[in-house]
């Protein structure tokens, strides 16, 4: 541990505050801000400094530690984003003797690094709701009947006949002017009208399923390992010195098309499909993107492409899901 203590170097507090820098090393210790911290009291040793574990007693340095649990150092100001960024780097993951600092942070210690792959999934429920509604109206229309109907009805008829000449009775009167009136009978037709129930119209409503298909996007994380691709790197340059290369054309020229294919292999679409069963959904991929449509055509880098595809296909990164977290090996 001492010859990882040099003059200069930055020293943490075990939250990771500043406590200043090493002004000189002496035997089983060195010197900060004048005051001496033991070798012991250096819990780890990282790139921007020496962090102090818990073993070392701030109040026998000058210092008061506050309500908060966290230590104040005289003349050092709280914690900035630089500071909370040495702590985001100091953390450790449970159970293990080794720390991973945060996504983007560089990585100091040794040992297995686990990195969390996370993707998202579609869960599917149900609710119930209104759909729609089916509407049975009913309108009044007048229309015209004829109902043929039989009527009886008497009917009177005069006729004048010759009799033998008789003397006038006496109840007979002669000479009187006057009106005689017959009454006639017979049936006439009364109208009346009466509502009569004459269908149904029945409305049945009953539960049917049916399947759908619910379609959203989803978000998947994929753990890209730049070493695997650098190494790969040197058989492509190989590749297109070989046979590849095209006379004008530089291997810078034709990189894109060997990583463009080597990142296919490692295409969860892809995934157990040898080239010519991809090709058809690249090659319609590849038309479609800038490169394809300013660039040469397809069969012209399809040799190239496929090279990548095959290289990455043997030389890929798998991802062991284990719960919450992943560790990343690389074949």
């Amino acid at each position: 541990m001492q010859q990882d203590i040099r003059k200069g170097t930055t020293v943490y507090t075990t939250d990771g505050q500043v406590l200043g820098t090493v002004e000189r090393v002496e035997g089983t210790g060195f010197y900060v801000n004048g005051r001496s911290i033991p070798h012991t009291a250096v819990g780890r040793t990282a790139k921007d400094g020496l962090y102090l574990n818990n073993t070392f007693d701030y109040n026998a340095f000058g210092t008061a530690g506050t309500s908060t649990g966290r230590t104040e150092i005289p003349g050092i100001e709280a914690p900035g984003p630089l500071d909370r960024d040495r702590n985001d780097r100091a953390d450790i993951l449970e159970g293990t003797e080794r720390g991973v600092a945060a996504s983007g942070r560089t990585i100091d210690t040794e040992g297995e690094v686990r990195v969390p792959v996370v993707e998202e999934q579609l869960k599917v429920g149900k609710r119930e709701a209104e759909l729609g509604e089916v509407q049975v109206r009913k309108t009044v229309t007048e229309e015209e009947q004829t109902i043929p109907v039989t009527l009886r009805r008497e009917e009177v008829h005069v006729e004048e006949i010759d009799v033998a000449e008789r003397p006038l009775r006496a109840d007979e009167t002669a000479f009187q002017e006057g009106t005689i009136r017959v009454p006639v009978r017979g049936e006439e037709a009364i109208v009346q009208k009466e509502a009569v129930v004459t269908g149904e119209v029945v409305v049945n409503r009953e539960a049917t399923t049916d399947t759908r298909q619910v379609s959203d996007t989803v978000r998947r994380e994929h753990v890209e390992v730049d070493e695997n691709y650098r190494q790969a790197r040197t058989g492509f340059e190989q590749h297109f010195a070989q046979g590849s290369a095209r006379t004008g054309r530089t291997f810078a020229q034709a990189e894109p098309n060997y990583r463009a294919g080597y990142e296919a292999a490692r295409d969860a679409r892809f995934q157990g499909r040898s080239f010519d069963e991809i090709e058809p959904d690249m090659r319609r991929e590849w038309e479609t993107s800038s490169a394809g449509r300013s660039g040469d055509g397809w069969e012209h880098l399809r040799e190239e492409i496929r090279h990548g595809y095959d290289t990455g296909r043997s030389n890929t990164a798998t991802i062991y899901g284990t719960g919450d977290e992943a560790p990343v090996r690389v074949s």
